[in-house]
């Protein structure tokens, strides 16, 4: 029998917040005023790039529950927000965090916003939360699925846990509550009841904010995905509440087109998608997004080890990840203006010389295209390291899991102390060796796909294959990649942490880019490509001076390549040939 658990958010694609005002957000109460457009709050009004999903592929992956259990379905409906007696879901309140408003229909009967699903009794994420993007330019309001969610889940998981504190703390809204839950007429049994159920909800909020403080701001666009599903991990050991790290390193949302055909995928290359790799993957991205499991294995006919029980839907996770396998790269939109022809073929000049060799041109509708990341170590690439050390350097007890093997069935045996990564190993492990089924599914997946039937291939950094056999070297960990750049244009702000507002200033020298700038617009600039920086009520100012934020790095076109730097005129004709891709 699963327990609710206390649970931390992350993304493939993930969570992590802070209880104070951490550093890098702005001083005002980040209601984000900035994102509440009447273009935004009508999802009848979005438009949709032709990215090879029809609509009813669309909204079943806006939808799908992946086992993300949140808190209770019928709490969060009549959970009204802290300051006020107006609905905490109502659409203007969760798209100044950044969830877009969803479609009212037989999936989504509740017209939740797009990422918010009912799992069972629960309130759940899904992928769409994360990987679901809005853009405004002029009067259109554009929609990009698989793109870079404009959402900060630390404001919305601080601000949840307010809201059920003020609930707590006020007797009408308690009574509001249970008679949402319970209808007439509200007994005295009832309203206890739900006090009961609420202050157990909040003491689990408060927990977790706790658990995953830091002082570093995520803001709009990013979040610390390693750091929580490692806290998730090391929470799961049972081995106290000190066992934690903080998640200080936050990156921004991968954009999810060509993900199942890459060779490896995370910002660090950390996860193969070969054998069983692309299900692994999603199982620990669940781990981390409000999944709930157990550490003791289940046993079936009394003496046959079946793993670790979980509220985790492998089935819907290989069929999220099939339907992404389709998904296309958007095209620059016919809203926008449209590239300079006569500089777009001198910017592919350049591209081939001062991009290619890193980012691979690919034919973004062909069907069996295959895609080997290519790997660039911190020395080289010289952009902030602290997401690719943490990864590798995070620590914990290792609890429950203590004398259990890395890999559960296979790998060193866990000892008192190990790197948090074992223990996220062992768990997502266990959680397949329960869905034997579907593991053997995704191994077939991946071979229809062109991947290899190995779960441990070789690593490549820097183009060389640097270790092979059954198992990687962690170490091969310490590097970020680089991937085709098709449907770039949509990526800002750049650099794996979010760093660079747009591909203009991305091609200057690192001195030259700005060390603040504002997040929380959804107007669109394609003359600069990125986000309007716009010092709006609400916006999130973002310091590229605090630790993990540098902008550092990345001086390809601008020096640091051992090439000439571009001329502002090449720079123009280079940023014109990237809107073509």
């Amino acid at each position: 029998m699963l327990r609710p658990l206390p649970t931390i958010f992350a993304a493939a694609l993930l969570l992590s917040l802070a209880l104070s005002s951490p550093r890098g957000q702005t001083a005002d109460a980040r209601s984000g005023d900035g994102l509440q457009t009447a273009q935004a709050l009508d999802p009848n009004q979005a438009a949709y790039l032709a990215q090879n999903w029809d609509e009813a592929e669309r909204q079943w992956f806006y939808y799908v529950d992946q086992g993300s259990r949140l808190l209770p379905y019928e709490v969060f409906l009549h959970l009204e927000q802290a300051d006020s007696a107006a609905l905490f879901r109502d659409s203007k309140n969760l798209l100044r965090f950044g969830f877009l408003p969803g479609k009212r229909s037989a999936r989504n009967p509740d017209g939740l916003a797009i990422g918010m699903t009912r799992s069972g009794d629960a309130l759940g994420l899904t992928c769409a939360a994360c990987h679901t993007q809005g853009i405004a330019y002029g009067d259109a309001f554009l929609h990009i699925d698989g793109g870079q969610a404009m959402l900060d889940l630390q404001l919305f998981l601080r601000e949840l846990e307010a809201a059920l504190h003020a609930t707590l703390e006020d007797e009408s809204k308690l009574r509001r509550m249970a008679q949402g839950i319970h209808g007439e007429p509200l007994t005295t049994a009832a309203t206890r009841e739900t006090r009961t159920n609420i202050t157990r909800l909040h003491s689990e909020r408060k927990q977790d904010n706790h658990r995953n403080h830091t002082d570093i701001a995520y803001g709009y666009t990013r979040l610390d995905a390693f750091g929580a599903i490692l806290n998730k991990a090391l929470l799961l050991t049972a081995a106290g509440e000190d066992n934690r790290n903080e998640p200080n390193a936050p990156s921004s949302y991968p954009y999810l087109w060509d993900t199942p055909q890459h060779d490896y995928v995370e910002w660090n290359g950390a996860q193969s998608n070969s054998g069983v790799g692309a299900l692994a993957r999603n199982i620990g991205e669940v781990i981390g997004v409000f999944g709930e499991m157990e550490t003791k294995p289940a046993k079936w006919l009394a003496w046959h080890d079946a793993g670790y029980p979980s509220s985790i839907k492998a089935a819907n996770l290989r069929r999220i990840e099939k339907q992404i396998a389709k998904l296309r790269s958007p095209l620059w939109p016919a809203a926008f203006p449209a590239p300079e022809r006569e500089l777009v073929a001198h910017g592919a000049d350049l591209y081939q010389r001062y991009c290619a060799a890193c980012h691979a041109e690919i034919d973004r509708a062909a069907p069996g295209r295959l895609i080997k990341a290519r790997m660039s170590t911190l020395d080289k690439i010289q952009t902030d390291p602290l997401l690719a050390e943490n990864t590798l350097n995070r620590r914990g007890k290792s609890g429950v899991l203590q004398g259990r093997r890395r890999y559960y069935v296979a790998g060193a045996v866990l000892q008192a102390e190990e790197p948090a990564i074992y223990m996220l190993n062992n768990l997502m492990v266990g959680v397949l060796k329960n869905n034997p089924l579907q593991s053997l599914l995704a191994k077939r997946d991946a071979r229809r796909l062109g991947h290899p039937d190995l779960i441990y291939p070789p690593k490549y950094v820097d183009g060389e294959i640097i270790a092979s056999g059954e198992e990687v070297s962690d170490h091969a960990l310490l590097a970020y990649k680089a991937r085709p750049l098709n449907g770039v244009w949509s990526g800002a702000p750049y650099l794996h942490n979010g760093s660079v507002p747009n591909l203009y200033e991305l091609l200057l020298p690192a001195e030259k880019r700005s060390k603040r700038f504002y997040l929380g617009v959804w107007e669109y600039d394609p003359i600069k490509v990125g986000y309007a920086q716009t010092a709006r009520s609400g916006a999130f100012l973002f310091d590229a001076r605090l630790p993990g934020n540098s902008n550092a790095g990345h001086e390809y076109g601008a020096g640091g390549d051992g090439l000439p730097p571009l001329t502002e005129e090449e720079r123009r004709a280079l940023l014109e040939y990237l809107k073509t891709l």
